[in-house]
């Protein structure tokens, strides 16, 4: 039977009255209200793990040992084995992961073989909160880092703390930070453990009024940095953890975090300045002296000191000290030993930075400006400005063939030819290597070497006209030979330190009788055929020699001869 307009419409009219009425009649009988049950639906809510589940099966049966998960949401909720606490064989617990945020199946690492054969796993198909498209995710896994704290989440594991977060503790300092430094210190109520990422020591009797003071102002004395009371808890307690400064460094901890410096070492990374000198844009007095003594300690009193700059006075944007312009992994300045990465430490730089410090800052101020180190400038390090055989790179490098001269490194000054005023070069001493001892005799911050005959040949090594033995008439001292083996032919290199030869004589001095100016040789008693004689024999066996100036100011010789 066919049903007009008007029939129609009744009856929709009727069937939505009846649906209706059915739909809030079942609905009511699931949902709350204000007179029956009142409770909250738990469909969006996470499922607590520690929950258990009453049922028929064993709640958590993996292995006999439990992974915290029980069996039954293993199977429905998390597509883990019941029988495995590590269902992806990561090293961290189903459950662990589970509590903290990571994905139970994911260990971060592609399973090429599945992959391959096209087999999936088992729990592939199952709901997992925090699955994501990407799979594997690099953050998942023993070696991932969700938080981004430094710890992989098996180190996170091992610590205890939270791989979802970089302060497990709260008390604003990162968890890998933290455990770097964690120690044992003395207090009123006995020892306690400073750095614990699970433990800010908040309220610790270490802390006291008159400390308090002492720590409020010196946050006064940082632009930019928060205020004591901008640094309490709710309660109104701060953590030791964060505001103690340890090391009595200027420094409160929690600024030693932001930097990447030790709070137990006023000096972090070993470059000779104290971490509150190279993070301070404002002139400091300095308790060490500058140029080629520099860390020694001075007398002369606080009072009577003139301030000096700051390293880093020129790169005064906190956000500076935040990067990394060398690309080694270590903030700018006191968490970096090299901070240009030029090879020559901080402090090196530092200590001959100072052009009013330059031996010609008033005769050349021109000349003074331009030889000055910058610990923030990768491009001083290759120039020889002293002219001592040994560039400023060099300077520094000296210091690691020595022992420490007064309980410092045994560097030379790249302002000074002689550092030591001894009569010999710097460039000449630090190139000394007696293959007998195996060490480099002559120290360029020792005077005392001066007269040492360290080959015990009887000559004057450095030509002062004192030996150990029986003072000799020739001064001039062969330091070295040098044999290098070609293809074809033999290289013989013979240098020394006497007093050369003028470049325009170096054709005459193989004519046989001729003799050099008597003022320019100590030997007067040649006829002027030694160098003759030489070149004959060298010719006579195919070979050449050639004369031109050593590098220690003395007479280059080099003989080729054929193989």
């Amino acid at each position: 039977m066919s049903l007009n307009h008007n029939q129609m419409a009744y009856a929709a009219i009727i069937s939505t009255l009846i649906f209706g009425s059915l739909f809030v009649g079942i609905s009511g009988f699931y949902q709350t209200s204000s007179g029956v049950g009142d409770f909250d639906s738990a469909a969006e809510e996470d499922i607590n793990p520690n929950i258990a589940i009453q049922s028929e099966l064993p709640v958590d049966n993996d292995e006999d040992v439990g992974d915290g998960l029980p069996d039954i949401l293993e199977e429905s909720q998390y597509g883990t084995d019941p029988n495995d606490i590590d269902t992806d064989d990561d090293g961290m617990s189903d459950g662990w992961e589970v509590k903290h945020g990571l994905n139970p199946l994911d260990n971060g690492e592609a399973d090429n073989e599945e992959e391959e054969t096209g087999a999936t796993n088992t729990a592939d198909d199952a709901e997992v909160s925090n699955e994501s498209d990407s799979w594997p995710d690099p953050n998942q896994g023993k070696y991932g880092d969700p938080d981004n704290d430094g710890l992989t989440n098996e180190q996170e594991a091992e610590l205890g703390t939270d791989p979802q977060r970089a302060d497990s503790d709260n008390d604003g300092l990162n968890d890998r930070w933290e455990s770097l430094y964690t120690m044992e210190v003395s207090s009123p109520d006995g020892n306690i453990t400073l750095f614990n990422p699970l433990s800010g020591n908040w309220g610790c009797t270490l802390l006291n009024g008159p400390l308090e003071q002492t720590l409020s102002d010196i946050l006064e004395d940082f632009e930019g940095a928060p205020t004591w009371e901008e640094l309490e808890n709710p309660f109104g307690k701060h953590s030791c953890d964060q505001v103690l400064d340890f090391d009595d460094d200027g420094l409160l901890n929690f600024q030693e975090e932001q930097y990447g410096t030790n709070p137990a070492a006023k000096d972090s990374d070993s470059d000779m300045l104290p971490d509150i000198l190279e993070i301070n844009n404002a002139n400091m007095i300095l308790d060490f002296q500058l140029g080629a003594t520099c860390g020694e300690p001075v007398i002369t009193p606080p009072s009577q000191r003139l301030p000096t700059p700051a390293p880093f006075a020129d790169e005064v944007s906190a956000a500076w000290f935040m990067s990394d312009m060398d690309g080694d992994g270590y903030l700018n300045g006191p968490s970096d030993y090299d901070t240009d990465g030029d090879g020559m430490p901080d402090g090196f730089e530092y200590c001959f930075s100072f052009k009013d410090n330059h031996p010609f800052s008033t005769s050349n101020p021109q000349k003074a400006s331009s030889e000055t180190l910058s610990p923030s400038n990768a491009s001083d390090g290759d120039s020889d400005w002293d002219e001592d055989g040994l560039n400023n790179l060099e300077e520094y490098q000296v210091a690691l063939k020595f022992d420490l001269t007064n309980g410092l490194p045994s560097f030379t000054s790249p302002w000074s030819e002689d550092t030591d005023q001894d009569g010999m070069p710097d460039g000449w001493e630090a190139s000394q290597y007696n293959r007998t001892t195996l060490e480099y005799p002559l120290n360029p911050r020792n005077a005392s070497n001066a007269n040492d005959d360290i080959d015990f040949d009887g000559w004057d090594s450095d030509g002062d006209g004192d030996v150990v033995f029986d003072e000799l008439e020739l001064t001039t001292t062969v330091v070295d030979i040098y044999v290098q083996k070609g293809n074809n032919r033999a290289l013989v290199t013979v240098d020394d330190n006497g007093p050369g030869i003028p470049e325009d004589q170096y054709k005459n001095v193989f004519k046989p009788f001729f003799r050099l100016d008597k003022s320019r040789s100590l030997n007067q008693s040649g006829i002027g055929l030694g160098l003759a004689i030489v070149e004959d024999v060298i010719n006579s066996h195919g070979g050449s020699i050639q004369l031109g100036k050593s590098k220690l100011k003395g007479l280059q010789i080099k003989i080729f001869l054929p193989l």
